[in-house]
């Protein structure tokens, strides 16, 4: 099936099409930037990808992770009592401890994927396959 992008230059009548032939299968990936943080509620979502860690800078120079927008990333998945994964790539030091970070805050597991492999194995247990 097609890939499509979503983005904030699109306007808004193109982004809601986008949006509704997503809900309607017209098409199975949706890659977007932070513009579909929030604000989408499609059942059938079963995996997001976010590619960097969401965060804020606190007097000036501090990074702090963003808790507030990684979990409306993270919560596209799995909704309506549905079960999904939710995928951080994480590419350095600074996004290793964001990600503890999250952790702590929120008082979750968060499991670190070694391989594709381990992708692939955590989604047939939600499918039950």
């Amino acid at each position: 099936m097609e890939a499509k992008v979503l983005t904030g230059d699109l306007d808004h009548d193109k982004r809601d099409r986008m949006i509704d032939d997503f809900r309607m299968n017209k098409f199975s990936t949706l890659i977007s930037t932070n513009v579909l943080a929030r604000g989408i509620d499609v059942p059938e979502v079963d995996l997001v990808i976010s590619f960097d860690v969401p965060f804020v800078m606190e007097h000036g120079c501090w990074k702090e992770p963003d808790y507030a927008n990684y979990m409306h990333r993270v919560g596209r998945t799995g909704r309506f009592g549905t079960d999904g994964i939710a995928v951080q790539i994480v590419c350095n030091e600074d996004e290793i401890d964001f990600m503890a970070k999250i952790s702590k805050y929120y008082e979750i597991d968060i499991i670190e994927l070694s391989s594709f492999e381990d992708l692939v194995t955590a989604f047939k247990v939600i499918r039950n396959q």
